[in-house]
């Protein structure tokens, strides 16, 4: 099999090229913009835009045709509650016609969708939980929604099949993504202890003691392949988290001692806002500690944590459909989350 990971310098993309690379039965092209700084072992990089489906189509029909598609593709991150559904459509209509050439027109078996909870409205306000896949939509517009429907339209057009994936917020170690629930924490711990403040929890109440799931990437991707290549998987989206849950309540201490920090109480605030003028602070702690990037923006996003701790409904899935299919995926959520953390911290991207 010769599967195509769109996105592949993503988080999503480059966890899922790695895992695919590292089975002797798929051969992993990396489709993306730009180089990566560390290839991952095994993968061969196409380097195309996806704004430019006939550019892509060209540089594609210079390797073996392509089995699987894996669509790990998102415009430009915004946290609000509509981002741009055409943007995001007209992308993956581009990769699929970008695969429109001689030699791959009749190879394409399978195109699998990474979606989110942005689909049951995660981001909008409670919903009802725990989530199934073939629950109502969200009633706001959404670009999950508009790119199911057309992988659903077209592929009864085509000889392939598609499916789709849905984790929740990702747990993963990526240095180079400041998009990070992690390293985003951990930057904002750390600056507490600089300016001896306690670490207060900047979420409203409720979101101190709802319960939530994350998504290990590892998880992510074993399962995206398992649902890619299994026929009775075919036409159908799956929840994909760690299945445990956990409240940011059962976090929170223990966070703030890693870094020597005092454990606040609630305290509501933005970060955005109260991490504006952190950058001097942030410089200061990365001379005093050697570490690699003094560019606060390199480490957090402050707008994502926000975004991220700001939920004080509940954050469910149900995960029946996945098992009924024999895709019983898992992590420890919390232990996971903590030696992520540690990772970031023998790579001197957060102080020790």
């Amino acid at each position: 099999m010769t599967g195509l990971v769109a996105g592949a310098t993503g988080a999503v993309g480059t966890a899922l090229a790695t895992h695919l690379a590292s089975l002797s039965r798929w051969r992993v092209l990396g489709l993306s913009r730009q180089r990566p700084e560390k290839p991952a072992v095994g993968v061969t990089y196409v380097h195309c835009d996806l704004t430019d489906p006939a550019s892509c189509r060209e540089e594609l029909a210079r390797h073996p045709p392509v089995t699987h598609l894996f669509y790990c593709v998102r415009a430009t991150h915004f946290e609000q509650p509509i981002e741009n559904i055409e943007e995001n459509l007209s992308l993956l209509e581009n990769a699929i016609k970008a695969l429109k050439h001689k030699r791959a027109s009749r190879q394409l078996q399978h195109v699998h969708l990474v979606q989110g909870g942005k689909y049951y409205g995660v981001h909008l306000g409670p919903f009802p939980t725990p989530a199934r896949e073939d629950q109502g939509r969200c009633s706001e517009p959404n670009f999950n929604h508009a790119q199911q429907d057309y992988l659903r339209d077209r592929s009864e057009l085509e000889a392939w099949n598609w499916s789709a994936s849905r984790p929740n917020t990702l747990l993963h170690y990526s240095p180079q993504i400041a998009r990070n629930i992690v390293s985003t924490l951990g930057c904002y711990a750390a600056i507490c202890r600089e300016l001896g403040i306690p670490m207060d929890f900047p979420g409203p109440p409720g979101a101190f003691s709802s319960l939530t799931q994350v998504t290990t990437l590892r998880v992510l991707a074993r399962a995206m392949e398992a649902i890619a290549t299994s026929p009775d998987c075919s036409g159908m989206a799956f929840n994909v988290t760690n299945t445990d849950l956990f409240r940011w309540s059962s976090v929170w201490a223990e966070l703030a001692s890693r870094f020597g920090v005092e454990a606040g109480g609630v305290r509501p605030a933005r970060l955005a806002e109260t991490m504006a003028d952190k950058q001097r602070v942030w410089r200061r702690i990365c001379e005093r500690h050697g570490l690699r990037s003094t560019a606060m923006d390199d480490v957090a996003s402050w707008p994502f944590a926000d975004a991220t701790v700001e939920r004080y409904w509940d954050e469910i899935f149900c995960h029946n459909r996945a098992r009924s299919h024999g895709i019983d995926c898992w992590d420890d959520s919390i232990g996971r989350f903590f030696e992520v953390l540690e990772m970031y911290r023998r790579a001197r991207i957060l102080p020790s």
